[in-house]
Parts: C-alpha cells; sequence; structure tokens
C-alpha cells in the first residue's frame, strides 16, 4: 500500500498539477534544495504527495510576495522551531474572490466588483491581487466564453475594466531608473492585452522600467519602438498554440537589428505544445505562474 512517502509522480505530472513550469521546479531544487525527490531506476525524478504538499507551500508564499529563496528559509525555520505544517486555504478564498469579483463585472455592476477588490486588497498584498486574482478571474472569463455562456460584450467589458485596473495599480510602482527598458508586446493574433499587463504589473514591482503595449502593433511599428528604446529584454504574449510560431516568428523579425537584446515569449500558448516541439523555445519561455516568472527573471535579468 502506498503511503504519502511514496514517489509516484514524475516531473510532468507535478508541473500540471501545480501550474508552473518543470524547469522552474529543477531550479527551485538546484539552488535552493526546495526538495529533494526520490529518482527512480531511470533516474527520473519521483515526487511523493509530501513533496506536492511542500511545493504548494512554496508557492503560496511565492504568491505573498517572498522571493523562494525566503520561503525556503522560512520553511527549515519553522520546521526547527517544530512549527511547520503545510495546510493552506488561502489559495482557495482568493479563487473565491476573484469568482465573486468576476461575476459583478459579468452582470455590469461595477460598483459591486470595486467592493470584491477592496475586500481583496484588506486581505492580501497589492501584487498577489493584482497577480494572482486578475489572473484567475481572466482564466475564468476565457473558460465562460469558450462554454458560450457569455456574450462577446460580457468579455470585452470584463477585461477593459480589469485591464484599466492594474494599469491604474501599475502607474503608482516606483522604477529604477538605471535599469534598462523591458518591451512588453502582444503577439500576432492576440485579443486581450491583459496577461501581458498583469506580467507589466510584476515587472514593474520589481523595479523594472516597463512599457506594455496592446494588441495589433505591426511588426514595422515594434522595429521602431525597439530601435528607439534600446530595451533589455523584448516579450510577447501567446494564449493560443497556433499562434506560436507566428509569435517566436514576429519576435525574432522585431529584434534582428538589436541581436543582443534578450528575448521572451509569454502565455498559455507554451504549455500547449506538444513535448518535441516545446524544446524549440523553451529556454525563451518565461512561464504561466510568477513561481515561473521569478526563476525566469533571476537567470536572465538579474545576472
Amino acid at each position: 500500500m502506498m503511503t504519502s512517502k511514496d514517489g509516484k509522480y514524475n516531473i510532468k505530472a507535478v508541473s500540471k498539477k501545480l501550474g508552473i513550469h518543470p524547469g522552474t521546479l529543477r531550479a527551485w531544487e538546484r539552488r535552493y534544495q526546495a526538495i529533494n525527490p526520490d529518482r527512480n531506476e531511470s533516474g527520473h525524478r519521483l515526487y511523493t504527495d509530501e513533496h506536492i504538499a511542500v511545493l504548494r507551500w512554496l508557492i503560496e508564499k511565492v504568491n505573498e510576495g517572498f522571493s523562494i529563496k525566503q520561503a525556503v528559509e522560512l520553511k527549515e525555520a519553522d520546521k526547527a522551531s517544530g512549527e511547520w505544517h503545510t495546510a493552506t486555504d488561502h489559495s482557495s478564498y482568493i479563487s473565491n474572490l476573484a469568482t465573486d469579483f468576476l461575476k459583478a463585472l459579468l452582470a455590469f455592476d461595477e460598483e459591486q466588483a470595486q467592493e470584491w477588490l477592496n475586500r481583496a486588497f484588506s486581505m492580501y498584498s497589492m501584487e498577489r491581487v493584482a497577480i494572482e486574482l486578475f489572473s484567475i478571474a481572466y482564466d475564468m472569463l476565457e473558460q465562460e466564453r469558450k462554454q458560450g455562456t457569455i456574450t462577446l460584450a460580457h468579455q470585452q467589458y470584463a477585461v477593459r475594466a480589469m485591464e484599466a485596473k492594474i494599469t491604474n495599480l501599475a502607474m503608482v510602482l516606483p522604477t529604477d531608473r538605471s535599469k534598462q527598458r523591458i518591451l512588453l508586446f502582444c503577439g500576432p493574433h492576440e485579443q486581450s492585452a491583459l496577461p501581458l499587463r498583469i506580467f507589466a504589473f510584476y515587472l514593474k514591482r520589481k523595479g523594472f522600467s516597463t512599457i506594455c503595449f496592446g494588441t495589433g502593433i505591426s511588426v514595422e511599428d515594434a522595429e521602431l519602438v525597439v530601435q528607439q528604446c534600446a530595451p533589455v529584454l523584448v516579450a510577447v504574449s501567446c494564449r493560443d498554440e497556433q499562434n506560436m510560431q507566428a509569435a517566436e516568428d514576429w519576435l525574432k523579425q522585431v529584434i534582428k537589428k538589436q541581436p543582443n537584446t534578450k528575448i521572451g515569449l509569454l502565455g498559455k500558448g507554451f504549455s500547449e505544445l506538444h513535448d518535441n516541439k516545446k524544446a524549440n523555445c523553451e529556454t525563451i519561455f518565461i512561464g504561466k505562474s510568477r513561481a515561473d516568472w521569478e526563476i525566469w527573471v533571476e537567470r536572465m535579468l538579474l545576472h
């Protein structure tokens, strides 16, 4: 009979279960000794239910604003003092708030939506609300649209309301003018800039001077902006697997005259690719969660 201490999940299953990139898991293990999974006869990682619980706790702390290094140190300190436990229900509650917030928007009740936001801000940090709550609400919105339970009018109203709110939050964040700029663009055929604005908020919270553009920017216009701003990074969002190749081609075309510019891909499109296609752009994939972003930014922008 298997117990919580028996390894039964491979890294792909854990990545899907927790919503973070396999590369993030490997980095947490290698750099910070977050967990130490067993290996099978082929040398592949095997994770236990206890490992999953620890990883969920670490993700929760990262979402609260801790760096992964700080989260691991907190875990070890709690263990040493006998106060360590992995149980938490914060993630489910913020999901409930996101649901209520979205319901208010879909009822075109902006006042009620703001009340739900105010409640979220009274319980969580600004970055957690901006990054996690808005991401959850947007994913729910996309799902409702796919299921045909809301109209395009409902979707556009909700997206524009969320874009306005997160843009206003980002406007008050200080930036380090000594750092080079980061430019964020929506890839070809993208319908919304909200996921990109959420990432822009995260970068600004880190002190990076970040400019986020909306949908429909041509290659020619983007090339001119890149030449004018000389950014350290140009990133493109892509939510649909079918648009991934177009997004990658668009990105390479935009920075061809700036060969030293770092590039990144953001969004669900990468996650939906078949494994044999992921290898082509894995190194430039920024990730889909805050935990992924922390590792990618540390590797690409802070060294």
